[in-house]
């Protein structure tokens, strides 16, 4: 990794990490017992491939990971090299779990369209991770955060949020393709961000989300949007900034979470649902464009 660009996005050095993690043992083993050894390993690798390459990057030396530590607690020590707070890395942990599966989201899907082909594991999970890095799936908390930034020297707020509403632009971390009401995701990260504003000294960065929260669903519930609420990336954007994470590791973060998801939709594709569905995922497709101008073709436009 030291011999990589350092200008290179954190979330193409972990597909590129992981690429290079796929050089085991085990590849070629179609067994459950390889399967479940395999998503150990990722589940390990993802998280120590982001904050080595944090580091490298930033002409630091990779920590190495503490074996008496937990998951997160090692996270945040391989981060900085110092032993975590219990607190802090308890909030990190329950961010861990909050992100670690949501139904057939993009990625969870790409990964399970991938896997039906039975191509291997670590196939399965790059396409995850390409999905991921799309800005409406796993960039929305870093773009979050980003109108937080935006927002600290905001004299009105509610005018902005009105402009940005007017030019039909996306106010980040509101609203969700499944939930009709506020995330429960949500709620749960609210309250974390709360305890960890009071232990790190940064209440004003709460006080800022939980305003912008208060007027974006007041004026959206004004122009009868009212099922629009905060959802998970309005607020782990925020907790992971008072983490001292830079804004470009939310996404892999999100990833590092995710991974757990991943690996056991995979592993149920692949040994959960073979008799119960077709082995390949082949979605069915109409063309409804105009056939006209096709070599031999008759098709008659007027005549429809």
């Amino acid at each position: 990794m030291k011999l990589w660009p350092k200008e290179s996005n954190p979330m193409r050095a972990l597909s590129a990490e992981i690429s290079i993690a796929a050089f085991d043992d085990k590849i070629n083993s179609d067994s459950l017992e390889a399967y479940e050894d395999k998503a150990a390993t990722l589940i390990s690798a993802m998280a120590v491939a982001m904050v080595a390459w944090d580091r490298i990057r930033n002409g630091k030396e990779p920590v190495p990971y503490a074996m008496e530590l937990t998951h997160a607690e090692n996270i945040l020590y391989m981060m900085t090299g110092k032993k975590p707070d219990p607190e802090v890395a308890k909030v990190l942990d329950i961010c861990l779990i909050l992100h670690a599966d949501h139904t057939f989201n993009a990625s969870t899907f790409a990964c399970r369209e991938v896997a039906s082909t039975q191509a291997d594991m670590y196939a399965g999970v790059l396409a995850g991770l390409a999905a991921l890095s799309g800005p409406l799936h796993g960039g929305a908390n870093e773009k979050a955060m980003n109108m937080m930034d935006e927002l600290k020297n905001e004299a009105d707020i509610k005018s902005w949020i009105k402009n940005k509403l007017t030019k039909k632009e996306k106010i980040y971390g509101m609203g969700h393709a499944v939930y009709k009401t506020y995330d429960p995701r949500a709620t749960i990260l609210k309250k974390l961000l709360e305890t960890l504003s009071a232990k790190t000294g940064q209440s004003e960065l709460y006080n800022l989300c939980s305003s912008v929260e208060d007027i974006a669903v007041k004026v959206l519930s004004e122009k009868g949007k009212d099922t629009i609420k905060p959802n998970i990336d309005f607020y782990s954007g925020t907790v992971y900034k008072m983490m001292g994470f830079p804004h470009d590791l939310f996404t892999p973060l999100f990833a590092v979470s995710r991974i757990a998801g991943w690996c056991a939709h995979i592993i149920e594709e692949r040994f959960g649902l073979a008799q119960e569905k077709p082995s390949l995922y082949r979605p069915a497709a109409e063309y409804v464009g105009n056939y006209c101008g096709l070599v031999g073709c008759e098709y008659n436009a007027k005549s429809e």
